[in-house]
């Protein structure tokens, strides 16, 4: 389980197949007693190294809130097979949704795409 910074996002499964698995979902959750989320930017290992994809989503979930976020395996990895994991970037909101800052980074458990 990932958690840090009041904030939840954990896989719901470690290996998905290309042409049988669609989405990687990802359960989320605010822990804390304002507007705040996870922004999940999804890596690729290349060679022993992280390298992030250029896409990202940011979650603003409201005090308690838990839902399930979804990266399409054809669009966000590019239907590559590999290693991945999402880096966790906690964004913190006004009662507006407004982003007020970044509290800090974590990084989910590896999962697979074969």
């Amino acid at each position: 389980m990932a958690s840090k910074f009041g904030v939840s996002a954990n896989q719901k499964k470690a290996n998905h197949t290309l042409g049988k698995d669609k989405v990687v979902v990802v359960a989320i959750q605010n822990h804390n007693d304002y507007i705040c989320g996870p922004n999940l930017i999804p890596q690729r290992k290349v060679a022993g190294k992280w390298v992030t994809i250029k896409t990202n989503s940011p979650n603003p979930l409201n005090p308690a809130e838990k839902k399930y976020d979804e990266f399409d395996i054809k669009e966000s990895p590019g239907n590559k097979k590999g290693t991945y994991r999402f880096k966790v970037e906690v964004e913190c909101y006004d009662k507006n949704g407004n982003h007020v800052e970044t509290v800090g980074t974590f990084y989910t458990n590896e999962f697979f795409i074969n």
